[in-house]
This record gives C-alpha cells, sequence and structure tokens, in this order.
C-alpha cells in the first residue's frame, strides 16, 4: 500500500507536464532545423531518406471562404466547391432541454452521448 497523497499525484503532473512541454518546444525545434535543410514544398508531401530516418515534409494551405462574399456570387449550386455540414448546436440543445421536454425526448434518441475525457489543470499557488 502507497501513502500517496493528492499533493504528490499534482507534483507528478507538474513535472511531467513540463517535460512534455519542453519535448515540444525541442521537436519544433527539429522540424524547423529539417525544414531549413531538407526545404518544403507550399502544398504536397516529400519524403527525404536520411540515413537511417525517412524524414517526410508536408506542405498545407489553409483556406478559408468569405460565406458574405460568396452569397452574392453567381455560381450554380452543382459548381460550387462547398459542402454545408450539420452539425450539433449545443446552445440550441440546452433550450430545448430546459423549455421543451418532449421535443428534446424525441431528438434525443437520434443522438449519442459518451463522455469525454476528463480535463485536469494544476496550478503552483504558492512557490
Amino acid at each position: 500500500m502507497t501513502n500517496r497523497t493528492a499533493a504528490d499525484a499534482a507534483s507528478d503532473w507538474m513535472t511531467a507536464k513540463n517535460m512534455e512541454t519542453e519535448a515540444n518546444r525541442l521537436r519544433l525545434e527539429a522540424e524547423a532545423e529539417l525544414i531549413k535543410f531538407l526545404g518544403a514544398k507550399t502544398e504536397g508531401a516529400e519524403s527525404h531518406q536520411i540515413g537511417p530516418y525517412k524524414a517526410t515534409i508536408t506542405g498545407k494551405l489553409n483556406r478559408k471562404i468569405d460565406w458574405d462574399a460568396f452569397h452574392k456570387m453567381d455560381i450554380p449550386a452543382q459548381l460550387a466547391p462547398v459542402k454545408y455540414k450539420p452539425e450539433l448546436d449545443n446552445k440550441g440543445l440546452k433550450y430545448i432541454e430546459s423549455n421543451e421536454p418532449e421535443v428534446c425526448k424525441r431528438f434525443c434518441t437520434a443522438m449519442t452521448i459518451e463522455p469525454a475525457k476528463t480535463s485536469v489543470t494544476v496550478i503552483r499557488t504558492e512557490a
């Protein structure tokens, strides 16, 4: 049996989080150095054999649409390169939970609800 306390676990969490942050910083530095040595495409992947290592550098572009401008364009719907993706409106769900229980009961038969990962944050409050 161990005599560990919540304070021990919080201390271990803080140590691990600091190690994780440092490891992430070192990985990002190594990635930047590899890109400097090998270059990167604006978009697309390129693999490089470096001794016993294979490094793949993938360039990406983030594309966003100005929806107000898009809706003013005269582009036929079948040619418009856009998708409309339904998503759950949590604010609306909370409203029907509180104000429309019968609607909520019916709606919830189409939902799957699973617990998400519980979040833990630890900060040092004293020296």
